[in-house]
Protein backbone atom coordinates (compact mmCIF):
# COMPACT_ATOMS: atom_id res chain seq x y z
CA UNK A 1 0.00 0.00 0.00
CA UNK A 2 3.07 2.57 1.01
CA UNK A 3 4.58 2.17 -2.76
CA UNK A 4 1.32 2.23 -4.00
CA UNK A 5 0.62 5.79 -2.56
CA UNK A 6 4.35 6.86 -3.32
CA UNK A 7 3.51 5.92 -6.81
CA UNK A 8 0.71 7.96 -7.16
CA UNK A 9 2.21 11.30 -5.69
CA UNK A 10 4.93 10.59 -7.96
CA UNK A 11 2.94 10.74 -10.78
CA UNK A 12 0.94 13.55 -9.45
CA UNK A 13 4.02 15.50 -9.17
CA UNK A 14 5.15 14.42 -13.10
CA UNK A 15 1.79 15.82 -13.78
CA UNK A 16 2.12 19.23 -12.01
CA UNK A 17 5.63 19.93 -13.41
CA UNK A 18 4.18 18.75 -17.11
CA UNK A 19 1.15 21.11 -16.68
CA UNK A 20 3.81 24.26 -15.12
CA UNK A 21 5.70 23.85 -18.33
CA UNK A 22 2.99 23.98 -21.07
CA UNK A 23 1.74 26.99 -18.64
CA UNK A 24 4.88 28.50 -19.67
CA UNK A 25 4.84 28.21 -23.66
CA UNK A 26 3.83 31.26 -25.27
CA UNK A 27 1.06 31.85 -27.92
CA UNK A 28 3.99 31.64 -30.89
CA UNK A 29 6.21 29.61 -32.40
CA UNK A 30 8.17 26.78 -30.72
CA UNK A 31 11.68 27.47 -32.17
CA UNK A 32 15.16 25.47 -31.58
CA UNK A 33 17.80 27.54 -32.92
CA UNK A 34 21.25 25.25 -33.41
CA UNK A 35 24.82 26.78 -33.46
CA UNK A 36 27.75 25.77 -34.51
CA UNK A 37 29.70 27.95 -32.25
CA UNK A 38 29.85 26.70 -28.69
CA UNK A 39 29.56 29.97 -26.81
CA UNK A 40 29.77 32.75 -29.13
CA UNK A 41 26.43 32.08 -31.44
CA UNK A 42 24.70 30.30 -28.21
CA UNK A 43 25.79 33.92 -25.83
CA UNK A 44 24.19 36.32 -28.46
CA UNK A 45 20.76 34.27 -29.20
CA UNK A 46 20.29 34.32 -25.55
CA UNK A 47 21.01 37.82 -24.80
CA UNK A 48 18.53 38.45 -27.54
CA UNK A 49 16.20 35.94 -25.87
CA UNK A 50 16.31 37.61 -22.53
CA UNK A 51 16.39 41.33 -24.31
CA UNK A 52 13.16 40.61 -25.79
CA UNK A 53 11.31 38.65 -22.86
CA UNK A 54 11.10 35.54 -25.10
CA UNK A 55 9.76 32.38 -23.39
CA UNK A 56 12.53 29.80 -22.61
CA UNK A 57 9.88 27.33 -22.84
CA UNK A 58 9.37 28.48 -26.98
CA UNK A 59 13.16 29.49 -27.88
CA UNK A 60 15.06 26.72 -27.27
CA UNK A 61 18.98 26.95 -28.19
CA UNK A 62 21.56 24.69 -28.24
CA UNK A 63 25.62 24.70 -28.87
CA UNK A 64 28.16 23.18 -27.26
CA UNK A 65 26.54 19.62 -27.73
CA UNK A 66 25.81 20.08 -31.22
CA UNK A 67 29.48 19.68 -32.54
CA UNK A 68 31.89 21.83 -34.20
CA UNK A 69 31.14 21.15 -37.84
CA UNK A 70 28.14 22.36 -40.15
CA UNK A 71 27.31 18.53 -41.49
CA UNK A 72 27.46 18.01 -37.57
CA UNK A 73 24.85 20.53 -36.51
CA UNK A 74 22.67 19.84 -39.18
CA UNK A 75 22.39 16.08 -38.20
CA UNK A 76 21.92 17.37 -34.74
CA UNK A 77 19.07 19.64 -35.76
CA UNK A 78 17.02 16.54 -37.03
CA UNK A 79 17.89 14.52 -34.26
CA UNK A 80 17.17 16.58 -32.08
CA UNK A 81 13.68 17.71 -33.92
CA UNK A 82 12.47 13.48 -34.10
CA UNK A 83 13.16 13.30 -30.46
CA UNK A 84 10.42 16.78 -30.18
CA UNK A 85 8.09 16.91 -33.14
CA UNK A 86 6.35 20.35 -31.40
CA UNK A 87 8.83 22.56 -33.13
CA UNK A 88 7.54 24.67 -35.49
CA UNK A 89 10.70 26.03 -36.41
CA UNK A 90 14.14 24.52 -36.88
CA UNK A 91 17.32 27.24 -37.35
CA UNK A 92 20.77 26.06 -38.15
CA UNK A 93 23.21 28.85 -37.61
CA UNK A 94 26.25 27.96 -39.59
CA UNK A 95 29.73 29.19 -40.61
CA UNK A 96 31.37 28.79 -44.24
CA UNK A 97 34.88 30.03 -43.19
CA UNK A 98 37.08 26.81 -44.48
CA UNK A 99 34.79 24.15 -43.43
CA UNK A 100 34.87 20.89 -45.56
CA UNK A 101 31.85 19.58 -44.78
CA UNK A 102 29.72 23.24 -44.70
CA UNK A 103 28.42 21.92 -48.87
CA UNK A 104 27.02 18.49 -47.63
CA UNK A 105 25.60 20.28 -44.29
CA UNK A 106 23.94 22.58 -46.99
CA UNK A 107 23.00 19.85 -49.15
CA UNK A 108 21.41 17.60 -46.02
CA UNK A 109 19.45 20.01 -44.89
CA UNK A 110 18.05 21.28 -48.12
CA UNK A 111 17.05 17.16 -49.10
CA UNK A 112 15.67 17.04 -45.29
CA UNK A 113 11.94 17.69 -45.05
CA UNK A 114 11.01 17.83 -40.88
CA UNK A 115 7.44 18.26 -41.44
CA UNK A 116 4.65 19.49 -43.77
CA UNK A 117 4.25 22.89 -42.12
CA UNK A 118 7.95 23.05 -40.12
CA UNK A 119 10.48 25.29 -41.39
CA UNK A 120 13.66 24.07 -41.55
CA UNK A 121 16.49 26.70 -42.49
CA UNK A 122 20.41 27.26 -42.39
CA UNK A 123 21.58 30.90 -41.16
CA UNK A 124 25.12 31.13 -42.70
CA UNK A 125 27.79 33.74 -42.48
CA UNK A 126 30.32 33.96 -44.54
CA UNK A 127 33.15 33.97 -43.41
CA UNK A 128 31.61 33.38 -39.95
CA UNK A 129 29.33 35.22 -37.67
CA UNK A 130 31.74 38.09 -36.79
CA UNK A 131 31.48 39.12 -40.00
CA UNK A 132 27.73 40.28 -38.83
CA UNK A 133 29.24 41.86 -35.95
CA UNK A 134 30.93 43.77 -38.35
CA UNK A 135 27.97 45.60 -40.31
CA UNK A 136 26.96 47.09 -37.29
CA UNK A 137 29.97 49.60 -38.08
CA UNK A 138 29.63 50.04 -41.54
CA UNK A 139 28.30 48.34 -44.65
CA UNK A 140 31.63 46.03 -46.79
CA UNK A 141 31.62 44.01 -49.61
CA UNK A 142 35.63 42.98 -48.59
CA UNK A 143 36.49 39.25 -48.67
CA UNK A 144 38.42 38.01 -45.46
CA UNK A 145 40.75 35.08 -47.01
CA UNK A 146 43.77 33.75 -45.12
CA UNK A 147 46.40 31.74 -46.59
CA UNK A 148 46.67 28.32 -46.55
CA UNK A 149 44.94 25.95 -43.78
CA UNK A 150 44.46 29.35 -41.58
CA UNK A 151 40.94 30.81 -40.47
CA UNK A 152 39.80 33.54 -42.43
CA UNK A 153 37.03 34.59 -39.21
CA UNK A 154 40.15 35.16 -37.33
CA UNK A 155 40.99 38.01 -40.16
CA UNK A 156 37.29 39.50 -39.10
CA UNK A 157 38.22 38.93 -35.31
CA UNK A 158 41.11 41.15 -35.82
CA UNK A 159 39.40 43.64 -37.72
CA UNK A 160 36.90 43.69 -34.55
CA UNK A 161 40.16 44.01 -32.56
CA UNK A 162 42.61 46.68 -34.64
CA UNK A 163 39.49 48.89 -35.28
CA UNK A 164 38.61 48.98 -31.95
CA UNK A 165 35.05 48.33 -32.85
CA UNK A 166 34.48 45.42 -30.32
CA UNK A 167 37.63 45.73 -28.48
CA UNK A 168 39.04 42.93 -26.75
CA UNK A 169 36.56 40.74 -28.55
CA UNK A 170 37.37 36.96 -29.19
CA UNK A 171 35.38 34.08 -29.32
CA UNK A 172 32.96 32.79 -26.63
CA UNK A 173 32.53 36.53 -25.56
CA UNK A 174 29.11 37.41 -23.86
CA UNK A 175 27.14 40.34 -23.62
CA UNK A 176 27.60 41.24 -27.23
CA UNK A 177 23.86 41.56 -28.18
CA UNK A 178 24.32 44.32 -25.84
CA UNK A 179 27.27 46.20 -26.76
CA UNK A 180 25.59 46.31 -30.50
CA UNK A 181 22.19 46.69 -29.66
CA UNK A 182 22.07 49.89 -30.38
CA UNK A 183 23.76 49.97 -34.18
CA UNK A 184 21.63 46.78 -34.76
CA UNK A 185 18.94 48.66 -37.54
CA UNK A 186 22.14 49.53 -39.00
CA UNK A 187 23.78 46.27 -39.45
CA UNK A 188 20.19 44.64 -40.59
CA UNK A 189 20.18 47.84 -43.38
CA UNK A 190 23.91 46.62 -43.97
CA UNK A 191 22.86 42.93 -44.77
CA UNK A 192 20.35 43.75 -46.57
CA UNK A 193 22.24 46.01 -48.98
CA UNK A 194 25.33 42.90 -48.84
CA UNK A 195 22.22 40.05 -50.06
CA UNK A 196 20.79 42.33 -53.29
CA UNK A 197 24.50 43.07 -53.96
CA UNK A 198 25.42 39.59 -54.03
CA UNK A 199 22.63 38.79 -56.45
CA UNK A 200 23.33 41.29 -58.49
CA UNK A 201 26.98 40.01 -59.03
CA UNK A 202 26.84 36.52 -58.38
CA UNK A 203 28.58 36.52 -55.07
CA UNK A 204 28.44 34.76 -51.93
CA UNK A 205 31.39 36.33 -50.17
CA UNK A 206 31.37 37.81 -47.75
CA UNK A 207 27.25 37.30 -47.19
CA UNK A 208 25.05 36.77 -44.10
CA UNK A 209 21.29 36.15 -43.52
CA UNK A 210 21.66 36.38 -40.15
CA UNK A 211 19.76 39.56 -39.90
CA UNK A 212 16.17 37.30 -41.06
CA UNK A 213 16.82 35.37 -37.60
CA UNK A 214 17.31 38.12 -35.81
CA UNK A 215 14.50 40.18 -37.57
CA UNK A 216 12.04 37.27 -36.59
CA UNK A 217 13.22 36.28 -33.36
CA UNK A 218 12.41 39.90 -32.45
CA UNK A 219 8.97 39.87 -33.92
CA UNK A 220 7.84 37.65 -31.71
CA UNK A 221 7.44 40.25 -29.12
CA UNK A 222 6.11 43.78 -31.14
CA UNK A 223 5.34 45.20 -27.38
CA UNK A 224 9.37 45.88 -26.89
CA UNK A 225 9.94 46.63 -30.69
Amino acid sequence: MGSDDLFHKRKQRVAASLKRKKARIAPYDRVLIVCEGAKTEPNYFKEIRDAYRLSTANIEICGEECGSDPLSVVKYAIRKFREDKDYDRVYCVLDRDKHATFDAAIDKLGQTRLGKDVVFKAITSEPCFEFWLLLHFGYTTRQFCAPGNASNCELVISELNNRKLIPGYKKGASNIFDLTRRMLSDAIKHAQQLQKHNHAVGSSHPATNMHELVEYLISLNTTLV
